[in-house]
């Protein structure tokens, strides 16, 4: 197995960033969360410079072709900063270090991608998004299945120990992958690719066998979505012929595999039906922090207690060492009422461009799974896990890009 994860760092993380630098300029912006992803296969860089080193790179690069791109999000510029200050409180800069990245790129990434998208056709865009979400199913399943034949599984997530086994990914580094899903599938259907259409049918069986349940729902909304876009007489026929392909694929996994008996096993470890929404841990984090904040002053409602620091730093530690899950309940508690809101005026402002740029049917389609798919993260948490939020604002702001005419968009749609 050290030897597959060697071959996915070199080839599809330094080697596909120096290729983005050297070979696709500006759309670079589309292979991050492919490169973001690669990181959690393999879990461990060597060196880990390296891999820091070659993100700034490849941001820098972007940042210099766009000038005052803050002008789009001026909330990001302001989070960056306030989120730098908050830095100098921080006792532990080495254990955070990966998140203060994740996020700072994020926050910049969020600001420059409309910079990016007016200067590209939207079939540029669509493109390029399918070619990096179908990359990152590609090498999910390609993970999979050699975890399973090392049978190699370091975090034995829910207690699977056989069977189809996923490596170094574990709980939040599945979140990118309905994001994934819904774009390659989209390609797939609007663009008559059978191979994009079946790779994520066959990523959505792999994605029941984790047993998360927010990333299968989402993948499977995804799918919905995506053949919503369809429902017009013109579409009717590819809508039948994708129906009865997924149907097919689905027999053929059925009848062949044991995936059927093994989900039912992966489902009785898990105990789910144990698990009552009303006793999830997330939602008591609020009033913990209300408790904190409001009633014992433990540290300050608006600047928080430390960046990136809630494992055993709230709730006087009735949760032991568990760090807060939900993303506003992590964000509370990591930079106050202050860090909320600048947070929510960037999020905002960029779902505000992305609905007024949503002026045809699939853009609106678009823009209701993103919009749910974040929802459901934000109440999950992770917004540090940097590889699915910023492949959901990619695909979010894609309205954003250069709309053809009809009559040349059916032109470029064959070129494509």
């Amino acid at each position: 197995m050290t030897t597959f994860l060697l071959i996915i760092e070199y080839i599809f993380f330094f080697g596909l960033a120096i290729y983005c630098i050297l070979k696709k300029n500006e759309l670079s912006i589309f292979y991050l969360p492919v490169l973001f992803f690669v990181d959690k296969i393999v879990s461990v860089h060597h060196p880990a410079f390296l891999y820091y080193g070659l993100v700034c790179l490849l941001i820098l690069m972007l940042m210099k072709k766009n000038g005052f791109f803050f002008r789009n999000n001026i909330w990001a510029l302001f989070l960056i900063i306030y989120f730098l200050i908050l830095l100098t409180k921080s006792s532990d800069l080495g254990l955070i270090r990966p998140y203060v990245f994740s996020v700072t790129w994020l926050f910049l990434l969020i600001a420059l991608i409309p910079n990016i998208y007016k200067k590209y056709p939207a079939a540029v865009v669509f493109k390029e998004l399918s070619n990096a979400s179908l990359l990152i199913l590609v090498l999910f399943i390609v993970n999979a299945l050699a975890a399973t034949f090392y049978k190699f599984s370091p975090t034995e997530m829910y207690g699977i120990t056989s069977g189809i086994l996923f490596g170094n990914l574990w709980a939040a580094a599945f979140n990118t992958l309905p994001i994934a899903l819904f774009v390659a599938f989209l390609y797939g259907v609007s663009e008559k690719k059978p191979v994009h259409v079946i790779i994520s049918v066959v990523s959505f069986f792999f994605i029941m066998l984790t047993l998360r349940r927010t990333v299968i729902a989402l993948s499977l909304l995804g799918i919905v979505i995506s053949l919503m876009t369809m429902l017009t007489r013109q579409k009717a026929k590819m809508l039948f012929v994708t129906g009865g392909l997924i149907v097919v694929i689905g027999y053929l996994i059925y009848a062949n595999t044991s995936f059927m008996s093994e989900f039912k096993e992966r489902v009785e470890l898990r105990k789910l039906d144990e698990r009552e929404l009303a006793e999830e841990k997330r939602f008591f984090e609020y009033s913990l922090l209300y408790d904190d904040m409001f009633i014992y002053h433990a540290y300050s409602p608006w600047f928080g207690f430390e960046l990136f620091n809630s494992g055993g730093n709230y709730g006087k530690g009735v949760l032991a060492d568990r760090s807060l899950h939900g993303d506003i309940p992590n964000l509370l508690h990591s930079s106050g009422i202050v860090g909320v809101i600048l947070y929510l005026l960037m999020i905002g402002t960029a779902f505000w461009q992305a609905l007024r740029a949503a002026v045809r049917y699939q853009d609106k389609l678009v823009f209701l799974f993103c919009g749910i798919s974040f929802l459901v993260y934000t109440i999950s948490g992770r917004y540090t896990e940097v590889a699915a939020t910023l492949l959901i604002f990619l695909v979010l702001l894609s309205p954003i890009a250069q709309q053809e005419e009809p009559a040349v968009d059916v032109d470029e749609s064959k070129a494509v």
